[in-house]
């Protein structure tokens, strides 16, 4: 017997909304509950990775490279390669961190991939 695929579309008002919420979370308490340590683990990673440093907030939302790799549908050695050449928007450094604006990178897209300043790395060669 094959399996049948069905997809269904709600549309809830405020009340169906709170009272699905209300049934998840009894149903799933676990998932519901926050854990104190994980979140105080999360944030001093975080801490770490950005060697204290605040990411810019005027660049909107950051991603790294396996994320600005998916965007543009390359290897995330092509994306380095890419980097590397100046042939893309540059990169974020926020401490060890490297991170890409993703309105930057969309942007770029958008106006046909136009070639960048060369980076410092092809520069230097």
């Amino acid at each position: 017997m094959e399996p049948i695929h069905l997809q269904i579309g709600l549309v809830l008002d405020e009340k169906a909304v709170a009272a699905v919420i209300t049934l998840i979370r009894k149903a799933f308490p676990e998932a519901t509950v926050v854990d104190e340590k994980r979140e105080s683990r999360l944030r001093a990673s975080q801490h770490a990775l950005f060697a204290g440093q605040k990411p810019p907030e005027d660049k909107g939302l950051l991603i790294d490279n396996r994320e600005a790799a998916k965007l543009l549908k390359v290897s995330e050695r092509t994306l380095w390669r890419m980097w590397n050449e100046g042939k893309m928007p540059q990169p974020i450094h926020v401490g060890r961190a490297v991170r890409w604006s993703y309105e930057e990178l969309k942007a770029w897209v958008d106006g046909g991939c136009p070639a960048h300043k060369a980076s410092k790395m092809a520069k230097s060669k």
